[in-house]
């Protein structure tokens, strides 16, 4: 299934995140063309996902959104290769 991930990152300096990126990484393929924004084909459920990653905030004041993604999906800007790398992913979650 695919999912999107946005965040908003309070901590400052940003780099106070070391265990971020490795854990959206680590959840399956993953696209991030956007700053604080992920696109993650994985097994997991939105709310795994989110208990996944609440652990690597930081700041109180930081935000977690997931939510799922569908097939029905447009984009512009987002580099050599998106649209090709989109429509190879799984959106139903069966192979």
């Amino acid at each position: 299934m695919m999912f999107m991930i946005v965040l908003e990152l309070n901590a400052r300096p940003a780099d106070q995140y070391p265990d971020l990126d490795k854990a959206i990484k680590a959840l399956g393929n993953w696209s991030n063309r956007m700053k604080n924004m992920w696109m993650v084909e994985t097994r997991f459920t939105a709310a795994q996902i989110r208990d996944l990653l609440k652990p690597t905030l930081v700041a109180g004041t930081d935000r977690l959104f997931v939510t799922r993604m569908t097939t029905n999906w447009a984009g512009t800007g987002m580099g050599d290769g998106f649209q090709d790398w989109m429509n190879r992913r799984n959106f139903t979650g069966t192979k």
